[in-house]
């Protein structure tokens, strides 16, 4: 379950687009953190990665992925 701070934080992400959203998951899924990640808890983290993990799933699936 997410908190307002999270939801906020994952729209924040979301609007860097595509190529950054992808970058954060990357470095998320080796357990570090980024600019946008820094002041959250790891637990925090791991929610924030889930979350766009998902919302990146919907966009790969669709014809050409994300540009």
């Amino acid at each position: 379950m997410t908190t307002p701070l999270i939801d906020q934080r994952i729209t924040q992400i979301c609007e860097l687009g595509c190529t950054r959203v992808t970058e954060i998951i990357v470095v998320l899924e080796q357990g570090q953190s980024t600019p946008e990640t820094a002041d959250l808890r790891p637990t925090d983290q791991a929610l924030v990665l889930k979350e766009l993990q998902a919302i990146m799933a919907v966009y790969n699936t669709r014809k050409g992925g994300c540009t």
